[in-house]
Parts: structure tokens; C-alpha cells; sequence
């Protein structure tokens, strides 16, 4: 095996990921897509685990918790969305989630992190509640002999699942559960703005949205969050887990723009991912879009880094993932591993419900409709001496592609129908960004490259 995004098997879409550390291998939860999928999250729980040693080996721990059993929703018409797990004090794994269009959160258990769950109960809201957020993205963390419940949803428009109001979609909340895993010890506290309220506060221009996550390092509270921009996953802190955050950040976006970076690389959605430590070591989990459209999200991952003042520095978007090494030159790549694919000036927003079916996209190990389009993987190592570069195609004849590395100019080919388009690169003696602009009249279609 050897490192690469998206993380996992190129027909395996699980986005959302949650990632934790249990007895040494991390394990990744997340909600299930299917491949030119036409709803989110259809299918059923399934987790991947690596040692924490050997992160380019991910192990399918198959299905672990299916949608039919939770009582309220035996017949299966609720899809699960987003979930999160955590060890409990009694040494059993307790799993968060949502079913689509029911608004409660369930809690399944198990006593392994990764074997079969049997439902356990429905989160409890305290009596005479008056903050009553939507149920939705849970996640969980353990702070000693206490566990915080954060989530929350705030989408200024309408869903046809979710009732919305301006009440119930505030921003992100943190509430503390009771011993018995279930029982709200009071109210839910807001702690990160919606898109009504981050106006003058630090959060403004990244106000809250969904995908929340709660984590500590060093003594301090990391909150995690998908902002309204939807494309970025912002983080917040404190040294409390329930109030007092501050906004710090975007940790990462899956449209490669970043708060200095003008153009969107991507087409781009929704994300939602976290951060966890890995051998004094941090890695940050986000997914990407595929097959055009907002129902095919994949599971990628980087390396992330904090800083002396305990902050993160904004993660770039790689194909090489969580290798802190450049990708070999003599590995052949598929198309799919390019972390970057638009079409004219700059990446677009895919509407909810709707699809970009006529720009470039990955599909599977492929890339395809390649016509007027930018594809870019990034890092490889150094280039030696001189090295081919072979792209392998459909066969299509039609148009040109420039090759650029590291912003320069290295080559422009003729498209002439052949399978295999080669030219001769020179010497790069740093890591080395790859650009191909293709210019085609036609759609067609990339498979692989190797050097």
C-alpha cells in the first residue's frame, strides 16, 4: 500500500469522517455514499481503521451498525447521516447519528470500536427545555469522567426534511450528557454563531453551519465546523468546552481557497471532517466531491500543523495525503488522484440537488468531459536529470495540454488520438506541482500518469 487521496478504495465514498485513536488504530466514521449517487448517505454505516504506524494501510472493518435498527426506522426510509463515536467510562463505544427527516439523535452501542452496534436509546432533551436546536452532525468528545455532546445545524433557507426555523437553527451547541450516555445534564449552550447571528462577533464571514466536532489538545477546546461558505472547515477555541469560544481559522478547504487564495480550484459542496493526533503528529480528515455532483463524497486526509501558540496552520489540499514525503515520480497514478479538477477560470459551486454533469469530474479511478479544464496533483519528489511524462487517455484526438510544473510553462502536446501523450520534463530540484490545462473541443477523458 502506499499514501494517497482520496484515503480509502476508489469505489469507497464515506465522507464525514470522524477520526479517532483506540488502542492504537485510528478508526474513521463517517456516513456512506454510493458512487453517481442521487441522494446523500443511502447506504449503512461502515468504518476503516489503520494502524497508527502504517497509515497508508486502511482495513475495511465492514458494516457496523445498519439504518434498520433503530426502532424508528425499521422499514430502513431513513437514510443516517453524519455520526461520531466515543469510549465510554464502562469501556463500551457509544455511536451518535441522525436519521434523515427524524429530529432526535440515536446512540448505538458496542463493546469494540468497530464491531456489530445494537441501538441503545435517543439523546434526552432536560425538562422545560427552551433552546431546542435541530438534531444533526453530533460528535462526542470524552474530557475525563465527562462527555460533551456538541451540534447543530443553521442553513438560511428550506429543506423538505427539516423543519427550520430562525429558533431551532441558531448555530452549534455543546451540552454535557448525564452518566448514562443519553441524558442532557442541562439546556444546550450556543457557542458558535449561525448565519443571523456572527455580526460583530470573530466568526463574522464564517459563521456557522453544520459538521460539528469537538476536540482537545493541550488543555484546550477545539471546536471544528463547516462554515456557511460550506466548502471550509473553520475551528474555534477555548479553554472551556461549553462557552467562550474564539474564531482562529480556516483549517481546510476542499475547494483549495484559503483566506489568501482567490480562486476556487475545485467544484465544490459541502465538507465536514476533524483533527486527531497520531504519534505527536496531527492530521486533519475532510471529504471531496465526485461524479459532478454533492451525492459521492470521498474521504480524504493531510497533515496538519499547530503552532507554538496552540494554532493550526490552513492545510493545503494534496494527492500525496497523509505522507509527509512527496509522491514517488515512477508510481503510476490514476486520474483520480489529481486533488484538483475545473473547468475555465475557476471551480463552482454544485447547487443542492443538482449536478455539473456537462464540467470535468471524477468518476471512479477516471477523469472524464475534459474539454476546457485544469487538473493539477501535487506534491511529487524532486525531478531528476530529465524524466518522461506519459498521460494515458481514452484515445480521443482532439485539442492540446499544457504541462506546467510549479507554475512554469513545460511543454504543450498535441491530442492525436493515441492512447499514451508524452513529452520530456527537466530538472526540478524542489517538489514538484503538476498542471495539466487541457484544451479540447471535444470531451475526453484521463486514466492515469506516470513519469
Amino acid at each position: 500500500m502506499t499514501y494517497l487521496n482520496p484515503l480509502l478504495p476508489l469505489n469507497e465514498y464515506i465522507p464525514d469522517g470522524e477520526p479517532h485513536v483506540f488502542d492504537g488504530r485510528v478508526y474513521l466514521y463517517g456516513s456512506h455514499d454510493q458512487a453517481a449517487g442521487i441522494k446523500y448517505c443511502p447506504l449503512d454505516y461502515t468504518v476503516y481503521s489503520a494502524s497508527v504506524d502504517h497509515l497508508d494501510e486502511w482495513r475495511c472493518e465492514g458494516v457496523i451498525y445498519h439504518k434498520s435498527q433503530d426502532p424508528r426506522n425499521a422499514d430502513g426510509s431513513h437514510e443516517l447521516y453524519a455520526p461520531d463515536c466515543v469510549r465510554g467510562s464502562d469501556g463500551r463505544y457509544y455511536l451518535y447519528y441522525v436519521l434523515e427527516g427524524i429530529d432526535a439523535i440515536g446512540v448505538a452501542v458496542c463493546d469494540t470500536p468497530a464491531g456489530h452496534y445494537e441501538y441503545y436509546g435517543e439523546v434526552k432533551l432536560p425538562e422545560h427545555c427552551h433552546e431546542k436546536p435541530i438534531a444533526f452532525d453530533p460528535a462526542i468528545l470524552q474530557d475525563g469522567e465527562r462527555y460533551y455532546l456538541a451540534y447543530g445545524f443553521s442553513f438560511n433557507g428550506t429543506l423538505p426534511t427539516m423543519n427550520l426555523t430562525p429558533e431551532n437553527t441558531k448555530g452549534g451547541y455543546v451540552v454535557e450528557l448525564a452518566a448514562d450516555m443519553l441524558t442532557m445534564k442541562h439546556e444546550p449552550r450556543l457557542v458558535i454563531p449561525g448565519y443571523a447571528l456572527g455580526k460583530g462577533s470573530s466568526f463574522e464571514g464564517h459563521e456557522f453551519l453544520e459538521a460539528a466536532s469537538l476536540r482537545k489538545f493541550n488543555n484546550r477546546y477545539y471546536f471544528i465546523y463547516s462554515s456557511q461558505a460550506q466548502h471550509e472547515l473553520c475551528y474555534a477555541v477555548s479553554s472551556y468546552p461549553d462557552r467562550d469560544f474564539t474564531y482562529q481559522g480556516i483549517l481546510i478547504s476542499n475547494a483549495g481557497k484559503l483566506e489568501d487564495e482567490a480562486l476556487y480550484k475545485n467544484n465544490y459542496a459541502n465538507n465536514h471532517g476533524s483533527i486527531v493526533k497520531i504519534n505527536e503528529k496531527y492530521a486533519i480528515f475532510y471529504h471531496r466531491h465526485t461524479y459532478g455532483r454533492q451525492y459521492s463524497r470521498q474521504a480524504c486526509a493531510e497533515i496538519i500543523h499547530m503552532n507554538d501558540q496552540g494554532l493550526f496552520e490552513p492545510a493545503q489540499v494534496t494527492s500525496q495525503g497523509l505522507s509527509e514525503q512527496p509522491l514517488s515520480i515512477h508510481r503510476l497514478l490514476p486520474a483520480a488522484a489529481a486533488c484538483f479538477v475545473y473547468d475555465g477560470l475557476q471551480g463552482e459551486f454544485i447547487p443542492f440537488g443538482a449536478d455539473s454533469m456537462d464540467k470535468a469530474r471524477i468518476e471512479g479511478s477516471s477523469i472524464v468531459n475534459i474539454t476546457e479544464s485544469n487538473i493539477c496533483f501535487r506534491y511529487f519528489e524532486a525531478i531528476p536529470d530529465q524524466i518522461t511524462l506519459n498521460l494515458l487517455t481514452d484515445g480521443s484526438e482532439c485539442g492540446t495540454v499544457e504541462v506546467m510544473i510549479n507554475e512554469r510553462l513545460m511543454a504543450v502536446l498535441n491530442i492525436k488520438g493515441e492512447p499514451t501523450i508524452s513529452c520530456s520534463l527537466k530538472p526540478e530540484e524542489v517538489k514538484a506541482e503538476l498542471w495539466l490545462n487541457f484544451h479540447c473541443p471535444r470531451p475526453i477523458q484521463l486514466e492515469s500518469i506516470i513519469f
